[in-house]
């Protein structure tokens, strides 16, 4: 589910710009005077880079160290600009899993 709402975004949103639809939505909203989607528009790029891009580096940062530890580590995350790597390395991630269960990859390793 975060692999495919991250994919939404990161292509979703250069969509929106690079096509104009974005501006044909705020020109819009301006005529109707709807000020709620105005809002929306305007914020939505800092709501989907602060929170939908930190959850999962979030959630995993928590469960590995717990979310108290993990809290001063993404704020230096987040001036360290952290956020753009954690994507990538979480799609890698998601692939390679898929792929293992997609094609048969898990087998028993005996150790040692």
């Amino acid at each position: 589910m975060v692999v495919i709402i991250v994919h939404l975004f990161l292509y979703g949103k250069p969509y929106l710009s690079l096509s104009g639809l974005e501006a044909a939505i705020m020109k819009q909203a301006l005529m109707r005077g709807n000020n709620p989607l105005k809002a929306i528009m305007a914020s939505q790029s800092v709501v989907q880079l602060g929170i939908l891009m930190a959850l999962p580096m979030i959630m995993e940062i928590g469960m590995k160290t717990g979310f108290r530890t993990a809290l001063g580590d993404i704020i230096i995350m987040q001036l360290q600009l952290c956020l753009v790597f954690f994507t990538f390395l979480l799609e890698t991630k998601s692939h390679y899993f898929g792929q293992t269960i997609l094609y048969d990859g898990e087998k028993y390793r005996a150790t040692e």
